[in-house]
């Protein structure tokens, strides 16, 4: 007492406690005394960590608040390998002990391999001895019984079957008792409530990453903590982020991963690790020696949950890996019902779903879509390749993602063209890799046919350096004059993009190449296409006779092969070019025209451009206010579509009418706006400045210097939606 300074009037009951009688502390209301225990000490054996845990407080509060709730019985955490599900359970257990005064005990089942084992286990971890007289599960709800207790069961996947039989047992005896439980599989036993845990935050692409935001994205300060652990020089700086960001992003956010690859740094520069990260690099890291083999390297993990499944489901597991950017069930159904007899895709699909080996993610379209983490389907693809069927299996991809371009191709052009968009969208990784195999094993005609039928997709979505890339890369293949046709239209189709994104100069020689050869074919439709860009062409260059011929002789072809869509949209050229002559008059009624058209036809695209210009000339010829609305009209159709293009340019139309107006800062804010999706996709050039200024002088003149500087910082910074909610806002016009 003495030694502890122990005041007099607490030491009798202090000296009382010292002996045993736990029960003689004085209760005092206010701070304890701090010689004195709790009345209570809740039995667990939870084990102890030996590093900090990152982030995770909302997934730990929310298990919690599920634990305490008296209709939640058992929260089952579900994750595919490296997760960090055995962790969370741990630490969610920890902030639960007081809520549970019987206990909160740990049940490690990893190396568990008799399914009859599970109830000695438990009993095993709850500290009990095992009676020979009663079964151990009948022991178990003796003992159990009427106690607030929590059990938590980690690793359950391979003895799923046992461990949610005696769970379920367990449950309906012992009304107080709970379960937290970890698994890649559900138990699927009525009362369970599903908690799939999330990958760490990765930074997305349009994200800037910097040392004040870092803090943000648990998976960055895992990697820095890990790696200082091995190297303790090691420090966040600007020069390094981006890369660390990089390499976490490739490693999905998995905590198991980011700290196998994190130990690596002992040895190499982060810029170095990235360069390294290859498929067989991420699998095979192995860092701090591991408690188990399966944790030892992230091959070993997922080779665990690989051992656990069918034949039928390992089969589709490899098989799926041939998707790129995920898929939807309809495409993994239509590609390899042929595969399977004894289940289902969809069954199988399921089964891996349940597994954690997939999972399903959001989409733009209604369908349902999954997805596999890409280390995950690294390790599918290795099994792809041992397997021996990757070939066939390519091959298969390739004609579903042929076939699906062809309807979309279609689609891009009439009233489905919205859904359309997004289901290309969707299909974009896909069709990326159906198009690379079939350039990797020389298949030209099905690479034409591939990139022909999605000209318009990319247009529309304003992925001008994609189509260039893919359209270049098939017309490169050695054979392509063998398919005049495809290769015209392809040539035509790398003008058009060419003519957009660079300029007139650069696409006259592809779109004159594609036109001797159709004319050699007398291939009609083919004449027709290249000379409707062709004209394009003429018009930037201001060849304007020249161009009407090739325009009307366009027009003639189109309507005597009955091409609607395509008449349109050589009636819209047609009315372009009028309109770069200044015939302002002449170039509204052919807009109006080729409007009608796209109307009938139902293509939403061409409809936001032709309302784009003829806003654009109403405005000019006085008539600002339905102008105004032609305008806004073009806008909505083309954020609805999400074309960069159409939005840029029904934006800087926007900010033209704001200037006619004497509404100058709010031009500078739109102009600015505008100039940035025109340069996010690529189509802003040096010649474009010098325009760009001479919009923007009469508004530095009329705001002067410091009022122009404030509204030019104001659109600089806009991003794209914030500037077509603006620009759509409503003015005294």
């Amino acid at each position: 007492a003495e030694i502890f300074n122990i005041p007099h009037d607490e030491r009798a009951g202090f000296l009382r406690f010292a002996r045993g009688d736990w029960k003689s502390a004085p209760v005092q209301s206010g701070e304890q005394p701090s010689w004195r225990a709790p009345t209570k000490v809740v039995r667990s054996n939870i084990p102890a960590t030996t590093t900090s845990l990152i982030a995770r407080e909302e997934e730990i509060a929310l298990i919690r608040e599920y634990l305490s709730k008296d209709d939640i019985r058992l929260v089952t955490l579900m994750g595919p390998p490296g997760i960090g599900k055995t962790r969370l359970s741990i630490e969610a257990a920890r902030a639960s002990l007081h809520d549970f005064p019987d206990g909160v005990f740990f049940v490690a089942l990893a190396f568990l391999d008799d399914p009859n084992s599970i109830a000695s286990a438990i009993i095993q971890a709850l500290g009990y001895m095992e009676s020979g007289d009663n079964a151990p599960e009948d022991q178990l709800k003796e003992s159990i019984a009427q106690k607030q207790m929590l059990i938590v069961l980690d690793n359950c996947e391979h003895v799923i079957e046992g461990i949610a039989s005696i769970a379920s047992r367990l449950l309906s005896a012992c009304p107080h008792l709970k379960m937290l439980a970890t698994s890649r599989e559900s138990f699927r036993i009525p009362g369970e409530w599903l908690y799939p845990v999330p990958a760490f935050d990765i930074p997305t692409e349009s994200e800037t990453i910097d040392l004040d935001n870092a803090s943000n994205f648990p998976a960055l300060m895992l990697f820095f903590e890990r790696a200082r652990a091995v190297r303790p020089d090691f420090k966040l700086t600007a020069d390094n982020i981006q890369t660390i960001a990089a390499i976490c992003a490739h490693l999905d956010g998995l905590p198991l991963v980011i700290e196998l690859i994190a130990a690596r740094m002992r040895l190499m520069s982060p810029q170095a690790l990235l360069e390294r990260l290859s498929a067989q690099f991420v699998l095979t890291a192995d860092g701090m020696r591991a408690p188990s083999e399966r944790q030892k390297t992230l091959r070993n993990a997922i080779d665990w949950s690989y051992k656990l499944l069918s034949a039928p489901e390992q089969k589709l597991f490899v098989y799926l890996s041939v998707f790129l950017g995920g898929f939807a069930l309809e495409d993994a159904e239509a590609i390899f019902a042929r595969s399977f007899t004894e289940k289902s895709v969809p069954e199988l699909l399921a089964l891996l779903l349940d597994k954690s080996l997939i999972r399903r993610v959001a989409n733009e379209s209604s369908e349902d879509h999954y997805e596999m983490l890409v280390t995950i389907q690294e390790y599918a693809r290795e099994r792809l390749g041992q397997l021996g069927e990757e070939t066939e299996i390519r091959n298969l991809h390739l004609a579903y993602f042929l076939n699906f371009a062809r309807q979309g191709g279609q689609g891009m052009r009439g009233p489905n063209q919205v859904e359309w968009l997004h289901r290309l969208n969707a299909a974009r990784d896909n069709l990326r890799t159906a198009l690379d195999w079939a350039i990797e094993i020389k298949q030209t005609e099905v690479a034409l046919q591939l990139v022909r039928n999605l000209h318009w997709f990319w247009f529309v979505h304003s992925d001008h350096t994609e189509a260039r890339r893919a359209l270049g890369l098939a017309l490169a293949l050695l054979d392509v004059q063998k398919y005049p046709e495809s290769q015209a239209e392809v040539l035509t189709q790398l003008a058009h993009h060419t003519w957009t994104q660079i300029g007139a100069e650069e696409a006259r020689p592809l779109v004159e190449q594609a036109l001797s050869i159709a004319r050699a074919r007398d291939d009609k439709p083919n004449i027709a296409r290249s000379l409707s860009i062709l004209g394009l062409v003429l018009v930037m260059q201001r060849k304007f006779a020249e161009a009407q011929s090739n325009l009307e002789e366009s027009k003639a072809l189109f309507q005597e092969v009955g091409d609607k869509w395509e008449y349109a949209h050589t009636v819209m050229s047609l009315a372009l070019g009028a309109y770069e002559q200044n015939n302002l008059a002449l170039s509204l009624s052919l807009h109006e025209q080729a409007l009608a058209l796209f109307r009938e036809v139902g293509d939403s695209y061409f409809q936001s451009f032709a309302l784009d210009f003829i806003g654009s000339l109403q405005v000019k010829q006085g008539d600002v206010k339905r102008g105004m609305t032609a305008l806004r009209e073009a806008l909505i159709l083309a954020r609805r579509l999400d074309s960069k293009h159409g939005i840029a340019g029904a934006i800087s139309r926007l900010a033209a009418v704001a200037q006619r107006v004497d509404d100058p800062a709010r031009a500078v804010h739109l102009y600015w706006a505008a100039r940035n999706v025109w340069a996010s996709i690529g189509v802003w050039r040096d010649d474009d400045e010098i325009d760009f200024e001479n919009w923007l002088a009469p508004c530095r003149a009329a705001l002067g210097e410091a009022a122009f500087a404030a509204a030019e910082a104001q659109g600089r910074a806009m991003m794209m939606e914030q500037a077509i909610a603006y620009a759509l806002e409503k003015t005294d016009v």
